[in-house]
């Protein structure tokens, strides 16, 4: 199996999705996982869904309700399920090749904001899941005419603090890609003005209202808000693409193509550094990193594990060879 996108449900509780390794990258078929250490070696779940996953997240509809785990595909369509049941809905126009795609393009993030759920995309789609089987589009100024190729606006991360202050980011499809980000208040979009040199925007982790951090292409780390601007924090550039953002215990981690990194927001000098996590061997890949209660996620596209403050723990997927010992 070759991962491609995760989100850590709990500590002992990982929500992932994939394709096998004789499937080409964008073959219509995903397997998507469920691992929960309810025995020694945990076990592992899975069900299979004949398209390319984008996103998974999780939805909590009301507080106190259930929680639904969530796949996005690239055409817009939508799993719900809660271990039993399952659903789909389609955002409607969204896509490529669906029957009713209105030539916008591909979705590519979905989050929860608030007490909704978001989906964003190719040409400055965004969407917005107000009751079920029920998208509507809240990108009026930022969304693009249909069929738009050069200077498409690709957003390729969305999340917020709260339903008044959503972030998306990505960049133009113009040679370079260079960076664009932009702010809804709640009224409008506006575009943002992020530090000179930063890269297109793979990821948006949000700490609090005050501190969004965004990552992405050239060894970018960003820390701000839509309100005071946001500054870059990585001396990293051209080589190092950090694919995801999170917060563990005071310092940031980040997934990137040479693997996992760490920065510490008390200690700036240090600047960003590769983790040394002890194991052998050490990490094979870290593409995705996700934090929840009291543990630090690492995902590559064969390599899991996770971190509990003092010690990591390798764990090893049944379709893909062992790597070292857990």
């Amino acid at each position: 199996m070759n991962f491609s996108t995760a989100y850590a449900i709990g500590d002992d509780y990982l929500y992932l999705a994939g394709k096998a390794d004789r499937f080409h990258a964008g073959a219509k078929f995903t397997r998507v996982w469920q691992w929960c250490k309810s025995t020694a070696k945990g076990e592992w779940i899975f069900h299979d869904l004949q398209w390319c996953t984008s996103s998974v997240t999780v939805f909590l509809p009301v507080k106190g309700d259930d929680w639904w785990p969530c796949a996005l595909s690239e055409e817009g369509d939508v799993e719900f399920m809660d271990g039993v049941n399952s659903f789909v809905e389609k955002i409607p126009g969204a896509g490529v090749y669906s029957e009713d795609a209105e030539g916008w393009g591909y979705l590519s993030d979905i989050q929860q904001i608030g007490e909704h759920l978001y989906a964003a995309g190719y040409a400055g789609q965004v969407y917005k899941r107000v009751a079920r089987d029920e998208w509507v589009h809240v990108d009026h100024g930022i969304l693009q005419a249909r069929g738009i190729r050069e200077g498409q606006y690709s957003i390729q991360a969305i999340n917020g603090p709260h339903e008044n202050a959503i972030y998306v980011a990505g960049c133009r499809s113009e040679p370079c890609h260079p960076v664009r980000a932009s702010f809804w208040n709640g009224t409008i979009w506006r575009e943002l003005k992020l530090p000179e040199g930063a890269g297109r925007i793979t990821n948006i982790y949000v700490e609090s209202a005050a501190r969004i951090w965004m990552c992405g292409a050239e060894g970018t780390l960003l820390l701000g808000n839509a309100e005071d601007g946001f500054e870059s924090l990585s001396a990293v550039r051209y080589n190092q693409l950090f694919y995801s953002v999170s917060e563990f215990q005071g310092k940031i981690y980040l997934g990137s193509n040479l693997g996992l990194f760490v920065y510490d927001p008390l200690n700036h000098a240090v600047g960003v550094r590769e983790v040394v996590t002890g194991m052998t061997p050490e990490l094979q890949d870290a593409n995705i990193v996700d934090s929840v209660d009291q543990i630090l996620w690492s995902i590559g596209p064969k390599d899991i594990a996770r971190f509990d403050g003092l010690r990591w723990e390798r764990i090893h997927h049944p379709d893909n060879p062992s790597i070292g010992a857990s």
